[in-house]
């Protein structure tokens, strides 16, 4: 599709959406809870609060420091330095946030606060919040090769998904009574696929810490068992961003968690992943453009080149549908493969609603969703769809 033929941006500008609240109310609560949660000098302290000022009333600022990635920064923003940040695309604008952060917080100067993260707090909660749920659960998933129990994963996948920290709450309904929520559901079609491809070379980008990389675990763990994959990728953040995003070190380490676990089947959960990932089948790529405000259609060459060696692409969570469906206004009946359908391979999303761009809905469909009198059916985070486009 023509880039004049595209539908707008999601604008942190849109009145009344949920981009704009995020802007005006979301954003500044984590900028306070990052000043809480840290012992900060008076220099990063005032640089916080500084920042906080010009979120609110100020004009949007390059980066100061000299880092690798300055330059794309100052590509992508070029267009957008002098405005407010309620006036920047919304996906370009959250990412630069947590930039901005990092460079308040000298996370890449030399020095005492080299390398602090400063959500470091903040996942350390939510780890410990999604341990409890995850046990809870998890004696009760069993492991066959039926499509049954590949859709039982996958839904847990998916509810995992269902809460993080950047939207300041978790949502933790029971997941045994949610099958109606899920919208719009390919589990099927995408199961067939893989039993066809099996064993398949599997990329999966990861969102969240807690619950939700606990359920993409045991997801992982399955996929191997039953032989429906060969080799998986986990694609990650090389650095901080949205608060509990996955790093490197919070997959090994949660693997390292499950073993330290009083669950028999959650120890034997670990020891199976350990395996596999000494075993060389189960790896972790942290590419830089991950933690840049750019859809997936803007990836470079080698992460493309990287992807089309794979058979299915996984991806968690809101952020990798909006980077997927390249954050823009399309009308909710738009076919997956008209928003996705450039992806390097086919692709498996599973994602709970937390942003107001949604395709794929056939008219049905929508009607039904739009008649349960929830105006905020899109943004809530209650509701979840399993998007597959081979």
């Amino acid at each position: 599709m023509d880039k004049t033929t595209l539908p707008p941006f999601l604008m942190t500008s849109d009145v009344g959406s949920f981009a704009q609240r995020t802007i005006k109310e979301r954003l500044p609560i984590i900028l306070e809870q990052v000043i809480s949660t840290n012992i900060y000098p008076p220099k990063i302290h005032k640089g916080l609060q500084m920042f906080k000022k010009e979120l609110n009333h100020g004009q949007v600022q390059p980066l100061s420091e000299i880092t690798e990635d300055r330059l794309v920064w100052e590509r992508d923003l070029q267009a957008w330095l002098g405005k407010r940040w309620d006036q920047l695309p919304w996906l370009l604008a959250e990412a630069y946030f947590y930039r901005r952060i990092l460079e308040i917080t000298h996370y890449f100067q030399p020095g005492p606060w080299m390398g602090v993260n400063p959500f470091e707090a903040l996942k350390a909660q939510e780890i410990q919040d999604g341990m409890t749920v995850f046990e809870d659960l998890y004696h009760e998933m069993i492991i066959d090769d039926s499509s049954e129990c590949f859709i039982d994963h996958l839904i847990k996948a998916l509810w995992g998904n269902r809460g993080d920290l950047s939207l300041l709450g978790t949502l933790d309904s029971d997941m045994h009574t949610q099958s109606h929520r899920i919208i719009l559901d390919h589990s099927l079609p995408a199961y067939r696929y893989l039993s066809t491809h099996r064993p398949a070379n599997i990329a999966i980008f990861l969102d969240n810490v807690g619950k939700e990389l606990f359920f993409d675990l045991a997801l992982m763990s399955y996929l191997f068992e039953t032989g429906l994959a060969g080799k998986v990728t986990c694609f990650v953040k090389p650095q901080p961003f949205f608060i509990s995003d996955v790093m490197p070190k919070d997959l090994y380490n949660s693997i390292d968690l499950l073993a330290a676990t009083q669950s028999p089947e959650v120890q034997e959960l670990s020891e199976r992943l350990t395996k596999y990932t000494k075993a060389g089948r189960l790896k972790v790529a942290a590419p830089p453009f991950l933690t840049l405000g750019r859809e997936f259609h803007e990836m470079p060459d080698d992460l493309y080149t990287q992807l089309e060696q794979h058979d299915l692409t996984i991806l968690k969570g809101d952020l990798n549908y909006r980077r997927l469906m390249r954050d823009r206004h399309w009308p909710p009946t738009t076919p997956v493969g008209v928003a996705g359908g450039y992806f390097p391979t086919s692709f498996l999303s599973l994602r709970t609603l937390k942003s107001e761009l949604i395709v794929g809905l056939t008219d049905e469909e929508l009607e039904n969703v739009k008649s349960e009198g929830d105006p905020d059916w899109l943004t809530n985070g209650k509701r979840g769809i399993i998007t597959f486009c081979q």
